[in-house]
């Protein structure tokens, strides 16, 4: 049986992902962080990404952009706030589209990740909040849920 990660009702604020994982608080730091694994695993399933940039320092930017629908592009960005190797790490994050339907971004909401590790694993806990509306939750809750089970695929 399979026990989703996302803990908190959907459409509430904050959103609330906890899980374990079979890797390394390092190796899970480092699919955070690095892009060339970040495309392997983030979105709705894998390489869902089309590119990911990471500066990762205090006030670096990130952005990751989704694969190319034919009319839009939509992806998401923000920058470090707080980075702690293997352990933490808080940043903004904003939802963006780009093409035909250009709309304004998401305000900046704010995702937490504390990494503890567990045996030889790591047990992972990620507060996503200050998400303007909940349409917009109930859409991330969704995909925390299925970008949380590529990450454990990709570990595995």
């Amino acid at each position: 049986m399979t026990i989703p990660f996302v803990k908190t009702k959907i459409g509430a604020d904050p959103i609330i992902v906890e899980g374990y994982l079979a890797a390394s608080p390092q190796s899970v730091f480092r699919a955070w962080t690095d892009p060339r694994l970040i495309v392997q695993w983030f979105g709705p399933k894998p390489n869902s990404l089309l590119s990911a940039e990471v500066d990762l320092r205090i006030g670096g930017a990130w952005k990751f952009l989704m694969k190319d629908n034919g009319v839009e592009k939509m992806g998401f960005e923000g920058k470090y706030l707080t980075i702690s190797p293997s352990s933490h790490l808080i940043f903004s994050w904003s939802k963006f589209e780009t093409g035909s339907k250009q709309t304004r971004p998401s305000l900046m909401s704010q995702v937490e990740i504390v990494l503890s590790e567990m045996g030889s694993g790591t047990d992972i806990r990620i507060v996503h909040s200050a998400i303007e509306d909940e349409a917009m939750r109930t859409g991330f809750s969704t995909g925390w849920e299925h970008g949380m089970k590529n990450l454990q695929d990709f570990l595995s």
